[in-house]
């Protein structure tokens, strides 16, 4: 009789047990923070950058179990590009990877990250952008206003001009017609005298294949992914513009999550960043110019003073950008991204 009680005595302990556990594990899936993320970008369509377009989410996802975990919609899946701004501000999304070309004439600040001539080269702007830097601060300071914060933007890439035809001289750039994607790129175009169209990148091989447009205004990337080699015949490789991919998410929504939430995202953040220097540019440099240059695309080697020329033209772009923000604001981040 005894150790039938026994027994049931530690049945009910066990019982016991198992259900304190159960709870105890409900109540930490209970505490993790579940968030939404979203991109308009196809990772799939550009190569060099499938790696960095998911290693945000997938930072989160494998080092944030019973922390927080990210549902990610990529593609245009949930927003699209013209949705993903006013999709985080009311909700929908509650941190979005965009790129900032689409967002500058909203945020303003934003054109630090698209200005011609402006950082040495790519790794230098990703010294200059990274977490935690003055430039960094500064425009998560112009963001706050709008109830926005940056959680981290790599460093840019360099926009260049491919034609048709040469274009070794700002006049050379006269009567072209060259796609643009963004405000700044489209008031660097207009200062050198050429005329600007917007078209997506998808449609831009066709346009090339019909005469419609003679070249474009883009990054490396966008050729081959889009096979636009087989359309060019050249390439200026000056730093007519540049532009990045950041990630958002609401200054009031990143304030409401715990501090090991936010400690997370910043980690992710920093993990982002590291992929644009360890995996995007090393894949350019081995290979898409080897692709490129072997479709026959001629790069134009300017000289010092060809080179200057075109910089002497495109400055008034950084006053056109210095007056859409408030006064001394523009020249400080400019300050902060050259000095």
């Amino acid at each position: 009789m005894f150790w039938k009680k026994l027994g049931f005595a530690f049945l009910i302990l066990f019982f016991i047990c198992g259900t304190l556990i159960t709870i105890g594990q409900q109540q930490a899936m209970a505490k993790e923070t579940k968030l939404i993320m979203a991109t308009y970008i196809p990772p799939q369509a550009y190569k060099d950058l499938t790696v960095m377009l998911t290693s945000f989410p997938d930072y989160v996802n494998k080092h944030g179990k019973g922390i927080a975990q990210i549902e990610y919609y990529h593609s245009g899946t949930l927003l699209k590009a013209e949705e993903s701004l006013p999709g985080l501000m009311q909700g929908t999304a509650d941190i979005i990877l965009h790129t900032d070309s689409y967002i500058m004439s909203t945020l303003p600040i934003l054109g630090i990250l698209e200005l011609p001539f402006l950082y040495t080269d790519e790794y230098t702007s990703h010294e200059k952008l990274k977490i935690g830097s003055p430039l960094y601060n500064l425009i998560n300071q112009e963001l706050a206003k709008k109830n926005i914060f940056m959680v981290a933007v790599p460093g840019v890439i360099p926009e260049y001009i491919w034609t048709n035809k040469p274009v070794r001289k700002p006049d050379d750039l006269k009567g072209l017609r060259i796609r643009t994607a963004g405000r700044i790129e489209a008031m660097v175009l207009k200062t050198l005298g050429g005329a600007s169209t917007t078209l997506s990148s998808a449609e831009l091989y066709e346009a090339l294949a019909r005469g419609t447009v003679d070249g474009t205004m883009c990054y490396l990337g966008t050729v081959p992914s889009r096979n636009l080699q087989e359309k060019l015949k050249y390439v200026n490789r000056t730093y007519f513009a540049s532009y990045s991919g950041g990630i958002f998410i609401r200054l009031d929504k990143w304030n409401s999550l715990p501090p090991e939430v936010r400690n997370l995202l910043i980690k992710a953040g920093k993990d982002y960043e590291k992929t644009f220097v360890e995996y995007v540019l090393p894949y350019h440099k081995e290979n898409y110019w080897p692709l490129i240059k072997k479709a026959g695309v001629k790069e134009i080697v300017l000289t010092k003073e060809e080179r200057q020329e075109f910089k002497k033209s495109i400055l008034p772009v950084w006053d056109w950008w210095k007056g859409l923000l408030p006064p001394g604001v523009g020249e400080k981040a400019i300050k902060l991204a050259t000095e």
